[in-house]
This record gives structure tokens, sequence and C-alpha cells, in this order.
């Protein structure tokens, strides 16, 4: 216990120290826990969306566990059989989901009848089947009739209909059928249909079926179905049972729990002695989640590649925070050493404050981490932050292992330093203090020179891995990771970092000599300090320097992967929007007979169709919706044709267009082409008949600029046009695409533009496509009101704003923009708190020093100054050599990005590119940092009792 509080003393004694070591922990660990909290968080976000997608294009309830059970005629008890099943659903499969259950029901079809009106004889009896629902009367809208009762009614079965097999089988309500069968010996049944029903309005996961699949049966009450051909004739040949979840409420971390559901419960129910052909099991959520488990793993790579600087500056934190606590406690350490302390006990000591530390940010950092996480989820961009939904990050066993991982991995990085410390005695001790002026460890095993060779050696690997690149397969994994491509920068950066710091001194020595007789007292007595003990502020400058440089690569890494995203979206769609509409025409219908026999004559030769008349709609609406800045017209036609001689060449899309408008619409990315896309169009616009075409195009009919090709499609009289130019790229079209949509292959693409009046009075007139070009403040929303209100039902609509939001909502670039932001803020925290604690510790250890200079004569102001001096020399000069190293990183180290993004190919071609913007927002938070810094130095320096520094007696 004394041994405690003698710790616990020692702790407050240096709680500067001690708060900054643990502060470290606690963000080391909230990292850390950061990368399974925000990865379950993006895949639970992107789980439930997938769900929600399943149910919309599927149409069924992703959510619902169906089970179904056929058997044949006596196979088993089917009343057995359902309390068995009923059983495993309830106490099982339901508590074991851990999910609010929105609904229940049990469907019981009987064998098939033989069903006719009663006193009525006919050779063709039409089949029945009878159907009991569970709760059904909830479910449902009486059209007409009433619900059957739960007995018969004068010896009568009441039953209720569907709608659509009322009329199908033209029945009447009250009339009574006898149902008759032959697989077993039972009496002529009578029902009679007493209501006529329909599933009540909205999406009610109660109809895993369309109500429509029982138009040829009759639906009983559920109490006499039971009784009636459940319980006393066995009648009933399938069972389905059905559980609706709130799949909502499914978490992805439970994937292991809803992919086993299927297995194990088909496992069950073949044990009990069902046959496995006989049995149906329908879990919608378990396929959906087998595709995770590679996301899952892609993801985390992702994290753990972007948060390796941080990573390492979290490393180099703690050594140095550990290394100064070491430092100022060293004298003790030795003294206790040579007084016969242990070096188990000295070390016993340290190892029990780490203990206590590391405990404390066990407890803090995970709470940190799902913090961290939220703010991940709504990062749009380098130090951009939206109003987005956060992720719903939780805390789990996950983040408590990785928590717990970290910690025992920071401990053992602390205990290495207390480890050498207890090496040492006070004649040793006193010895290596003597030489503080040599050079530091890391020059003297020359770790610079060697990581600046790791990072010469990585940058050499991917220019040959550029070079070499071959075209990424279409199905290949989007988006691959390669940690190294974000760990070598910061090799880099600390490696030339390091050199720097080695060649400093000297620099120092060579300002001093070249102005060492005009030098104010101010600079000389920096440049002195400075240059006598430049150990004592590398870690300092180390750090400043790390993070500029990993802050400007960051940056520029997330505007080059934004951008390009971005010029993808943009370039693909053309404009900010298109969309088609339906336009009048006199194309015949088309009636398809049932029977061949219906149609009379024989089918002889196809004869040419005539091409069908359209009328253009009014464009006027299409420009004057709510925030539309340009509208044109844009004609595409995908399967048309252009031959030169006895070339030819199908499958060529045709762009008919306005040149102006066109111009004013289109959404481009300037060096594209040789010239600006506007001379381009001035040229269609000069010539009616003028035709830009592709590379493409251009190289398989061998023609040049000057020549004349034949241009039409399919049952349309081709016309001559000239070719003014020739295009590599252009809005909404893509040199190369796949071959089909069952094939990865990709094949060359064809292009011809034309002036779209030309087409339409030469070619044919049809629907074309409508781009619009929006004002900046516009909303989408706005705009689709817009035509709701005209009257107007596109048929096909792009919205390049709406897929670059989908874009950013991905967890690729959650992941990407979060993770280098979070990187970039931590490093900045833990630099702000190294220079606040550095400089804390300074003048404290410099007080004598100070005094001494007062006593001299020395005014305040120029203490004040010496301090500024001394800033600008470290902090300053740091920074300088952080935004060398970052602009380096970004020259060397950026263009391997491709590689990470498979973006060989990519249309339009990849680019590198930074932001001044981007640099002036890291050089503020530094600013930010070196004031708030001076003014805390300022306000303890002013507080400081200089005077009393210099007493009668001091050494």
């Amino acid at each position: 216990m004394a041994m405690l509080q003698m710790i616990l003393r020692k702790m407050l004694n240096n709680r500067w120290l001690v708060g900054s070591l643990l502060l470290g922990l606690v963000v080391a660990v909230g990292l850390m826990s950061s990368i399974p909290a925000f990865t379950n968080g993006v895949l639970q976000r992107l789980f439930v969306k997938d769900m929600e997608e399943y149910q919309q294009v599927v149409k069924s309830f992703p959510g619902g566990l169906l089970v179904s059970i056929n058997q044949d005629f006596g196979a088993q008890d089917g009343a057995i059989v359902l309390a068995h099943l009923k059983n495993v659903m309830e106490n099982e499969i339901i508590p074991s989901l851990s999910t609010p259950l929105l609904d229940q029901v049990t469907v019981l079809r009987s064998l098939p009848f033989q069903s006719v009106l009663q006193d009525q004889i006919t050779s063709s009896p039409e089949t029945a089947i009878l159907y009991s629902f569970t709760n059904l009367d909830q479910h449902i809208t009486l059209i007409d009739g009433h619900l059957p009762a739960a007995e018969p009614v004068d010896g009568v079965l009441e039953a209720l209909v569907t709608e659509k097999g009322l009329m199908e089988r033209k029945m009447v309500l009250g009339n009574i059928y006898e149902l008759t069968t032959t697989h077993a010996d039972v009496a002529a049944i009578r029902i009679k249909p007493v209501g006529v029903f329909k599933e009540k309005e909205g999406n009610d996961p109660y109809w895993f079926a369309r109500s429509a699949e029982y138009n040829k049966g009759f639906i009983l009450h559920e109490e006499l179905f039971r009784k009636t051909f459940l319980e006393e004739n066995n009648l009933v040949l399938a069972i389905r049972y059905y559980l609706a979840f709130q799949y909502q409420e499914f978490q992805f971390i439970d994937k292991e729990k809803l992919m086993s559901v299927v297995p194990e419960l088909e496992e069950n129910l073949v044990q009990f002695g069902l046959k496995k052909s006989d049995l149906s099991i329908q879990f919608p959520v378990s396929s959906i989640t087998q595709k995770y488990d590679e996301q899952n793993q892609h993801f985390r790579n992702i994290l753990w590649s972007l948060y390796v600087p941080i990573i390492i500056m979290l490393a180099i934190y703690l050594v140095m925070v550990s290394g100064l606590i070491v430092e100022r406690q060293r004298t003790e350490i030795a003294v206790l050493g040579s007084r016969g302390a242990g070096r188990g006990q000295i070390f016993g000591i340290y190892f029990v404050e780490i203990i206590i530390l590391g405990l404390l940010a066990l407890l803090i950092g995970p709470f940190v981490g799902i913090q961290l996480s939220k703010i991940l989820g709504i990062s749009n961009g380098f130090l951009q932050f939206v109003d987005r939904t956060g992720i719903e990050a939780q805390m789990n066993g996950e983040v408590l292992i990785y928590a717990a991982w970290t910690v025992l991995g920071c401990m053992s990085l602390l205990l290495i330093s207390i480890f050498f410390a207890t090496r040492q005695n006070i004649v040793t001790h006193k010895q290596n203090a003597a030489r503080v002026t040599g050079q530091a460890m890391w020059h003297r095993l020359f770790l610079d020179v060697i990581l600046l060779l790791i990072s010469w050696y990585g940058w050499y690997s991917y220019q040959n891995m550029i070079e070499n690149a071959e075209k990424a397969a279409e199905d290949s994994v989007p988006m691959s990771v390669d940690v190294l491509l974000f760990f070598i920068p910061v090799l880099f950066s600390l490696g030339l970092g390091l050199l720097c710091l080695r060649i400093y001194p000297w620099l120092l020595h060579g300002i001093y000599w070249l102005g060492r007789r005009f030098w104010p007292i101010s600079v000389h007595t920096t440049l002195v300090q400075v240059g006598r003990a430049s150990r004592q502020y590398q870690f300092l400058m180390l750090f400043v320097t790390i993070t500029v440089a990993i802050g400007m690569f960051s940056a520029s890494t997330a505007r080059t992967i934004n951008l390009n995203a971005e010029e993808q979206i943009f370039y693909q769609n053309g404009t900010d929007i298109r969309l088609m509409v339906d336009w009048i025409n006199d194309k015949p219908v088309v009636f398809l007979h049932r029977n061949p026999a219906m149609q009379e004559g024989s089918p002889g030769p196809e004869s040419p169709k005539p091409p069908i008349q359209y009328v253009e709609p009014d464009f006027l609406p299409f420009q004057q919706l709510p925030g539309v800045e340009h509208a044109t017209r844009v004609f595409v036609h995908q399967m048309a044709e252009a031959s030169e001689g006895r070339q030819s060449v199908k499958e060529v899309t045709l762009m008919g267009i306005d040149p102006k408008e066109f111009g004013q619409t289109i959404w481009w990315k300037q060096g594209l082409l040789p010239h600006h896309i506007h001379d381009y169009l001035n040229l269609l616009g000069k010539e009616p008949k003028a035709l830009l075409i592709s590379r493409t195009l251009a190289d398989k009919l061998k023609v040049k600029e000057g020549d004349t090709i034949m241009v039409g499609w399919k049952n349309i009289r081709p016309v001559e046009m000239i070719v003014y130019a020739i295009v590599d790229y252009w809005p909404g079209w893509s040199p190369v695409g796949k071959d089909s949509i069952y094939s990865s292959k990709q094949k060359e693409k064809y292009l011809m533009v034309a002036n779209l009046p030309y087409i339409q009075s030469k070619l044919h007139m049809e629907p074309y496509q409508v781009w619009l070009n929006l004002q900046a403040e516009a909303s989408s929303e706005a705009l689709y009101e817009g035509l709701i209100q005209n009257d107007t039902r596109p048929t096909f609509l792009s919205n390049a704003r709406q897929l670059l939001i989908e874009t950013k909502n991905s967890a690729f670039y959650l992941g990407v923009n979060g993770s280098l932001t979070l990187g970039f803020l931590l490093s900045m925290l833990i630099t702000f708190i190294g220079y606040v604690m550095y400089w804390v510790l300074t003048l404290g250890a410099r007080k004598l020093q100070y005094g001494v200079f007062r006593a001299m004569g020395m005014s305040f102001g120029s203490l004040v100054r010496i301090i500024a001096w001394e800033q600008f020399f470290t902090f300053g000069v740091a920074f300088v050599m952080g935004v060398a190293a970052g602009k380096l990183a970004n020259m060397l180290f950026l263009p391997a990005l491709k590689l990470y993004l498979h973006a060989e190919k990519q249309i339009p071609p990849f680019t590198i590119t930074s932001s001044a913007q981007d640099e002036w927002l890291i050089y503020s938070f530094v600013a930010i940092t070196l004031v708030v810094g001076i003014a805390i130095v300022g306000v303890i320096l002013s507080r400081m009792q200089i005077h009393q520094a210099v007493k009668l007696g001091e050494d």
C-alpha cells in the first residue's frame, strides 16, 4: 500500500508529463478502437441499404424467414410436424435472433379436391384447395360478404375467396360447392363462399406470397381448418411457417448467427424425420450477409493502411513522452540503484505506474474510438464535414479486444525505455549527461540514411509497377489495398526530417558565424542556445516536420481520390442531369396470340417496316424548370452505322447536338483535347454536314479530316457527312467499354457527333435526351417537383450530383476521407500537446538561466524576443522542413495512387492534384497551434518569479 501511495505521489508531482502520456495512450486506444467500430458501422449501413434495395428490386421482404414443408399424402402426421416446427421457431429461432418480430403467420394447405357446384353434374370439375391463415382478419379488407364462421353452419364450411378468384371462377357468394377426393377416404365436403377480400393497402410483410396465389382456393377459418383437416383427417399436404423480422434491427456483427439459421433449422427438421427434399427454407438476409466477409476484411485493410501515418506518429509521441519522464527522473533512478535498489524493484515502480495509466486508457479509449468513428462518418473530404447522419458505431467485444491489444502494445513500448534506464547507476548517469551534446542515437545508427534508402526502393518499385501495370479485370475488387503506399511516404518524411536535423546544427553555426558581429543579443543568444543543445529540440522539430508533411500528403491524397471520382461521374454523365421522356408516335399496337392456330395464314417473308413517326414535344418547359441554368437537346443512337468505301463499322454511337447550347450545358475537363472543346463545336456550327469522329473510328475506317463518310442506321437511308475533326474524348462517351453485360472483356467504342437539325431533316427524327446544367445552389428535389408539376414523367433520368453523393457515402470514400482527416487532426493534437509540454518543462528547467539574464540587466522584452527567436529557429524551421518533405512526397508517391485505385485505364485519365486551399488550411492549423502555444508560454513566463531564481548561495 505504501508503494502505491509513493507511485501516486510521484505521478502527481509529474502531472504534466503523466497527463501527456495518458492523453497519448487514450488517443492510441481510441484510434485503434475506431477501426472495428467504424468498419462495423459502415458495413451495418451498407447491410441495411442492401436489404432495402433487395426489397425494392426483388419485391420480397428481406427480413422474412419462410419454412415450407411439402409432404406426400400420409407421410407424417401434420399436427405433430406443425407442433415441432412451431416449438423450434418460437423457442430457438426467435430468441436467438433477438430482433423485433413484425408478424408471424402459419399457412396450411390441404390436398387438392375436385370441386363442383352442388346439384350440378359436370365432366370436368375444377381443382380446389383449402387454406387457413393465422390472424387473416387483421390483414385483409372485405369487399363483400362476411368472415367465415369457426364452426360448420348446417354442415357447410364457410370460406373466403379472392376478388380475382371470384371473377375468374364465375362464383356467386352463397352458392354451395361439393369437394371430393380420391386420395383419402372422406365424405364429400360442402363449402360455401361467404366473403370476398383483398390485401390491405401498404407493404404488409404478412403477405410473403401475393393473395393471387390463392385464386383457385377456399380460405377457411383457422380453427375450423385445423380441427377438420389437420387433427381429425390429416389432409394437410403443405405447411408454410413465416416470420417477418424488423430487418433494420439485424446487426452485421451477428453475421455468423444470421448465416447459420438456415442450415441449423434444416438439420433440426431432418433429424426430426422430414425428408430434405420436402423442405424449403428461405431467409434472404442470410444470402445478403454472405458477401460481406470479403468486404469486411477489405475495408479493415483500407483503414489499417490509412492509419499507418498516425500510428507511427503516436509511437514516436509515446516514446518521446516516456523518454522525457525517464530523463526527468533519471537522477532519481540512478540514486535508487546506487543505494541498493534492484533493477526489478525500480522497474516494478514504473511498471505499476504504466499499468495504472493503461487501465485508465482502456476505460476511456474505447468511448473515444466510438466518437472518432462518428466523426469519420460525416467527413466529405479532407478537413471537410457535411450535415450527414453519422455512423451508428456501437461498443462491442471486438472494440474492447482492439483496445486491450493496443494498451498492451503501448505498455511494451513504454517499458523498453524504462528498462534501459534502470541499467544506469549514478556514475554512468553523470557520465552520459556530460555527453549530451553528442550525436543522437538515430544519427549514430544512420537511421536517416536507412529510411531514405527504403523510401527510394519503395519509389523505384512503384515506378516499375506503374510502367508495367496491366489492365485490371472488371470483375476484380475495384479498390485494392497496399499498406506500403501510405507507409513509404511516412518513412520518407521521417528520413528526410532526420537528415535535415543532422545538418541543422551546421546550418545554425553557419548563420551564427556569418552574423556574429552584428546579431542582436536575442538572436545571438538563441543561436548559441539552439546550436549547442540541438538534441533537446529534435523530437519537437521531428514532430512538426512529420505532421506538416503527412498533412500535405493526406490532403493531396484525399483531393486526388475525390476529384478523380467526381470527374469520372460527370464525364460519363456529360452534365448535371440527363433525362428522356416518351414522345407521341404512330407505332402500331402489337397483339400477342397465345394460340398459334388463331393466327390466319402462314408467315411469309418479313417486309421492311416504315420508320416510326414521332412528334417532338415542346422544349421550353425543360428550360424553365427550377434551378436550370442551361438546357440542350442531345440525340444519342447507340446502333448507328458508318461506312467509307468498302469499309463499314456498326454499333457506332451517333450523337446529334445543338453546338451552342451543348457547349453551355456540358461538364468538361480542360486538357483532354488538343484545343478547347468550343473550337470543335464551332466547326459543327459552320457547316451543317460537319462531323466529328472518334480516333477509334478514324483508325477503323482509315479516314482523316476532310474525308467523306456515309452515316445512318437500320432502315434509314444513309447520308453523306464530312469529317471536320477527330477527337479522343467527348462528354458522355468512353472510348472503351464492356463487350456485353455478360462479359468483362473490353472493346473499342466508336463515336460520331453531328448537328441535330441536320440529323432530323436528312435522316430521321427520333426521341432525344434532355441535358440540364443546374445552378450551383439548385436542388434536385426542386427540379423533380417541377417535372411533376409539368406532368413530365421521365423514362430515363441520370443525376450526376446524386451519383456523386452516393459515391461519397460509400464505404471506401467514407474511410479515405474520414481516416485522412482524423489522422491529421490527431497528429496536430499530439503535436500541440508535445509543443506545450516541451516548453512548460523547458521554462521550468531554464528558470535559473532567465534569472541570470534578468540580473545582468536584460529587459523582459528581450527575454520574450529570445523565446520568439527560439520558436522561429525550431518550430519555424521544422515547419519549412515539413512543407518541403510534404511536397516531395506528393511528387514521388502520389502517382502510385493509380495502382491503389486500378486507374491505369480510367476515363478521363487519372490526374494527380493538390489544392492551395488545402495547404493553406494546414498552414492555418499549424499557425493556430503556434499562436496558442506561444500564448501559453507567455502566460507561464509572466507568472514565473524569475527575480527569485538568483539568490545567495545558489550554484
